[in-house]
């Protein structure tokens, strides 16, 4: 999935010649880039509260 972002970006990058397209396709990576990494971080976060859980529910 990273990798497929960065192709995108590359790709916009390539195809655009103007500064202010530039800035706006950085922008746009810079915005996939930082939900790809939010939805990673609900992941980790989910399995650690699963993974707390079962570690309770041995205890008990």
């Amino acid at each position: 999935m990273k990798n497929s972002v960065c192709l995108a970006l590359l790709i916009c990058l390539t195809a655009c010649n103007t500064a202010a397209g530039v800035k706006k396709d950085v922008q746009i990576g810079a915005e996939k880039t930082g939900e790809v990494i939010k939805k990673g971080g609900e992941v980790v976060g989910d399995a650690m509260k699963r993974g707390g859980e079962a570690v309770q529910k041995a205890v008990e």
